[in-house]
C-alpha cells in the first residue's frame, strides 16, 4: 500500500522579476484555489542587485512592492494586497529556495526558454539545481514559446 501523502496547505510561488513569466502567478492561484492552500510569494535577490558594477549591468533590484505590482498586473488586486511576500538575498537561488521549501508543501517556479547560445554556455540550469535541493514537490511552469 502506498504511503499517504500529506495535504498541500502552503504553496510558495517564486516571482523572478519584472520579466517573470505571468503564467506562474496564474498557475499558483489556480492550484492554491483547487487545493484550498495558502499562497506565499518569494523572490530571490542577488546581493549586488541595483548596485553598479564595473563588469556588467547590475541585476535589477526587485522589491516587495514590485512583487505585489507583478501580481496585481495579472488581475489579482486583492491577492496582491494580502499575500505574504518574502525577499531572500544571496548568490545561490537554488539554496535559498531550498530554505524556503522547508516551511511550505509545494513550490511553483517559472521556466524561461533560452536561445541555443545561452543554453550551450550554461553549465547548470537553475530549475535543475532547485529540484536537487528542495524538500517538497516543485511545479515548473513553462513560458509559452514564440512562434518561429
Amino acid at each position: 500500500m502506498p504511503k499517504k501523502l500529506p495535504p498541500i496547505k502552503k504553496i510558495a510561488v517564486a516571482v523572478a522579476g519584472k520579466s517573470a513569466n505571468p503564467q506562474v502567478v496564474h498557475e499558483a492561484v489556480r492550484l492554491a484555489s483547487q487545493l484550498d492552500a495558502k499562497l506565499y510569494a518569494v523572490h530571490i535577490s542577488y546581493p549586488s542587485a541595483g548596485k553598479p558594477t564595473f563588469k556588467m549591468e547590475p541585476f535589477p533590484l526587485f522589491t516587495e512592492d514590485d512583487v505585489r505590482d507583478h501580481i496585481r498586473r495579472r488581475g489579482y488586486r486583492e491577492l496582491a494586497d494580502s499575500i505574504p511576500v518574502k525577499i531572500y538575498k544571496g548568490s545561490s537561488p537554488a539554496k535559498l529556495l531550498a530554505r524556503v521549501t522547508k516551511s511550505v508543501d509545494m513550490l511553483i517556479v517559472g521556466h524561461k526558454y533560452r536561445n541555443r547560445i545561452l543554453t550551450a554556455l550554461s553549465t547548470s540550469r537553475v530549475h535543475q539545481q532547485i529540484m536537487d535541493v528542495v524538500d517538497c514537490p516543485v511545479v515548473v511552469v513553462p513560458a509559452r514559446r514564440r512562434k518561429a
